[in-house]
């Protein structure tokens, strides 16, 4: 079975690694068609925070749950990298109706059975010595939470995918190709055609541009759209070795290390605004302000701005993942909780490419005719 995975981001990257491992039960021939390089995308630019910190929709919950079990398997399958990071996750609130929704959400979160507490000021300062946090906070840590470094992720799931026989192929998939109902392949942007059995759709924001093209409907959020919420600004830093050891979410700033050595900064107030328009004074703007709230953060910081990345979050309109067959020979495959999602989504893709599918899936059909609560 001839399966071409349109996309390498996370997902993409995952997928393709899943169905070439021995323990697949799905004997495919991949390739992988990708534009600019695994993670190249949005998974190589976003914050890449692995969670399950929403007790909202305990099923939800629980598939999230399972998929951050699925990246320690996966991460140790390659020898713990560095570019997974099970460093915890650590988080205040200051105003009193902050401390109470914080308060509940932990004991949520504790009652599903997700391990989150709340700990004193010392406890912060011997997890996170550089960070000043008010002294009354109420202070939570998640201590199962993880971050990801998206590209070298990707890169690394790919090259094991090839080293198992998968094919990697430069070029951007600018329609799908059609034989009545059924889509036989894709057509890329120099004109080639690469002819399939299963034609996995993963290419984040820009599936529905490609769907499309043979007159499929995907639910994302327009990020074109004045005031849309898929775009949003990640600034990098200088080098600042040590300063934090895991994920920092405090009022007003998310922080945690980068791959580089200097660290990752997003703050969801200052999105406003960042759409295709936003100006490049406007950007540049946005990374002084999230440096500023660093140092205020961080008192020993001395890193600098390095980058302030544009990075386009794949939105389903009602927020959750998109998986499953849509056309004779075309699956789909797109969530905004990738980072997350990845290899759990993975397993259970190949699971139903194999012609075993649990179920598990069902609630998070692309079709589906009404959103989820």
């Amino acid at each position: 079975m001839r399966v071409l995975v349109v996309g390498a981001g996370i997902i993409g990257a995952a997928l393709a690694d899943r169905l070439t491992r021995p323990a697949s039960g799905a004997p495919v021939r991949v390739t992988v068609v990708e534009a600019e390089g695994p993670g190249a995308g949005t998974s190589g630019t976003s914050y890449a925070w692995i969670n399950a910190n929403d007790p909202a929709d305990p099923a939800y919950h629980r598939f999230r749950t399972a998929a951050m079990s699925a990246w320690r398997d996966l991460a140790a399958g390659f020898g713990d990298p560095a570019w997974y990071r099970p460093s915890g996750n650590v988080t205040w609130a200051a105003s009193d109706g902050a401390k109470e929704r914080l308060a509940d959400r932990v004991a949520r979160l504790s009652g599903l059975g997700y391990p989150a507490g709340l700990i004193t000021s010392d406890r912060l300062r011997e997890l996170e010595p550089h960070v000043a946090a008010p002294p009354d906070a109420l202070v939570a840590h998640y201590p199962g939470e993880a971050h990801l470094h998206g590209g070298p992720a990707a890169r690394a799931l790919v090259r094991r995918a090839r080293d198992s026989g998968a094919d990697l192929v430069a070029g951007r998939a600018v329609r799908l190709n059609t034989v009545g109902d059924r889509v036989t392949g894709v057509r890329l942007d120099d004109g080639r055609d690469l002819d399939a059995d299963l034609t996995v759709c993963a290419a984040g924001r820009h599936s529905p541009a490609l769907l499309a093209t043979a007159g499929v409907a995907l639910p994302l959020v327009d990020p074109s759209e004045p005031g849309s919420a898929a775009p949003c600004l990640v600034a990098t830093t200088s080098a600042a070795h040590g300063v934090i050891n895991g994920l920092v979410h405090a009022p007003g700033l998310s922080a945690r290390p980068a791959d580089t050595g200097g660290l990752v900064l997003e703050a969801d107030d200052l999105d406003a605004g960042i759409d295709e328009t936003a100006s490049p004074a406007r950007v540049r703007a946005v990374g002084g302000e999230l440096l500023a709230r660093a140092r205020a953060l961080i008192p020993a910081l001395t890193a600098q701005v390095a980058e302030v990345r544009r990075c386009v979050r794949p939105l389903p309109v009602d927020g959750y993942p998109l998986a499953g067959f849509q056309r004779p020979g075309l699956y789909t495959a797109v969530t905004h909780s990738g980072i997350t999602l990845a290899p759990h989504l993975a397993a259970l893709i190949a699971e139903e490419i194999a012609g075993r599918p649990s179920g598990a899936l069902t609630p998070y059909r692309p079709n589906r005719a009404t959103p989820r609560p």
